[in-house]
This record gives C-alpha cells, structure tokens and sequence, in this order.
C-alpha cells in the first residue's frame, strides 16, 4: 500500500479533485480493513507534501477504525503544517466517510465511497452511492422542472444534487460493467428501495447488462447541460459567466467524459488503471 501511494502521487492523481478522492477512500478502505498492519502502513507513506497529507489525514479519519484517532494523533508530528485538518476532524468539525452529506457537493464523496469499494468489496459504500440516485434526472424526464431546483440554489444546492444524483447513476452503471457482481446487489436491493431510487436503479441494471453505461451518461450530460443552459438565463442572482463556472466545476467527471477528454475521464469513471497499478504494487 505505501508503494501504490507513492505511485498515485508521482502519477499527479492526488491534483485532481476526483481522482484524489477516489485515491483517498481507495486508502481508507486498506487501512480499514487492516487493523493490525494499519499503523506501520501510514508511517511508510512518509514523506509526502504538505498539499498532499490531506490524503492520509481523510483516509485515516475515513478508515472507519476504532483506533483513527490514535492513529491520526500518532502521526501529527510528521505534519505540523496540516494540524488545523487534523484538528478538525479530532474535534468532529469535518464529518467522517459515512457521515459525508452527498446531496451538496456530493460527487466527490461518491467517488470516496468507490474508493472505499474497490479496496474492500464492502456492499456498505455502495448502498450510500445507491440512495443518491433519488436526485438523478433523466433530460426528458416527466414532471421534472429545473425551475424548482434553481428556486431553491442557495438553500438546498439543488444543482450539485442533480450533478450528484447523474454521477451515482452513471458510476453505478459503469462500475457493473465491470464487476458483474454488483448487478447481483441491485437486484437484490431493488425491490427494497423508495420509487424514486427504484425507477432509476432499474435503468442502471439494464445498462449494466447490456454494457450501455454509456446511454447513461449521454442521458445525466444531457440533463445538467440543460440545467447549465436553463440556470444562465435563471434570476439566482449571479452573473453568468459565474454561474457557468460554478456549474463547469460541479459536473467534474460527467462534462469531461462528455467532451471527449479521455485522460481525464478513465479514472474518474472507474478507476481502473488505478485499481489495477495499485493492486499490483500492494503485491
């Protein structure tokens, strides 16, 4: 593990912003599942950059182990520079993997929780990825008005709940293409889920069984491009070349792929070169 780590930071996967959390539950999940090798483990992920310790701080805090907080104390000394993060989640200021709110900025948690999956192949962090699919919207959908989401911008981030909502339906989707085992568990949760997750997890099923996980990304592009377009000429008090920004940032994964740019959108999708290098490394 403290070789794969070296590996995402000389590769730059720690610079952007989903794949440094995709990186950070992928650790967590090692160190989670390793409750007698996890304190050697950390210390020979030293050194590493001051910018880039907020890794190891999340992922011990996000590891889910009864000793995080004497593993994360036991290793402030080699970071002095990120006690203020360290401080915060020992005080509970910062909540934890499981406590992550998903519904504003959520897509970055959404990836941690893959992370956490690829590490364990715990159904735990894909049942939380699985409850934010009640905020995925299809661009044609029926009822659906993105006058009732811009109404509510500033106070339910309406917009980074339909980014997140897509970015789970589409990850479901493309993660099931690859691991053929999961099409077991939405089977298995689906007839247990509300009708707002059930109808789209269906959608995500059929994808996965047909390897079309890309329709469903067409399909979420489709509906927050609209949103982009919608929202610019909305009265949310903010400029548009604002609200185009705030938009571009939020789709992260989705616009990319969208566009075409491969190299960033291999590893947001899946993850799977990461997951493949970092296996063979921890070997």
């Amino acid at each position: 593990m403290p070789a794969s780590v070296h590996a995402m930071l000389d590769y730059g996967l720690f610079k952007d912003e989903e794949q440094r959390w995709f990186c950070i539950g992928f650790i967590a999940g090692v160190l989670g599942t390793n409750p007698n090798d996890g304190p050697k483990l950390v210390t020979q992920m030293f050194p590493m950059p001051d910018k880039e310790q907020e890794v190891i701080i999340r992922a011990i805090a996000y590891s889910g182990r009864p000793d995080w907080r004497a593993l994360l104390e036991n290793n402030a000394a080699k970071m002095p520079l990120r006690k203020p993060l360290i401080d915060d989640f020992l005080e509970e200021r910062r909540p934890r993997l499981q406590d992550l709110a998903l519904d504003v900025g959520g897509a970055p948690g959404i990836y941690a929780h893959w992370g956490y999956y690829v590490a364990t192949g715990q159904h735990e962090p894909v049942m939380r990825i699985m409850e934010a699919l009640k905020w995925s919207k299809d661009k044609e959908e029926s009822g659906f008005a993105f006058s009732k989401i811009f109404s509510g911008w500033g106070s339910d981030g309406g917009i980074e709940k339909v980014t997140t909502g897509g970015t789970a339906k589409w990850t479901l989707a493309s993660y099931a293409e690859r691991d053929r085992e999961l099409i077991g568990l939405y089977r298995a949760e689906y007839p247990n889920q509300p009708p707002e997750v059930a109808k789209p997890l269906k959608d995500v099923i059929e994808a996965a069984e047909l390897f079309e996980a890309e329709s469903i990304r067409k399909d979420q592009f489709g509906a927050i491009e609209d949103a982009q377009q919608r929202q610019m000429t909305a009265d949310a008090g903010m400029s548009k070349g604002m609200t185009a920004g705030s938009i571009a940032i939020a789709t992260g994964c989705v616009a990319a792929t969208a566009l075409g740019q491969a190299q960033i959108a291999i590893p947001c999708v899946i993850g799977g070169a990461l997951y493949t290098g970092a296996a063979k490394l921890a070997h």
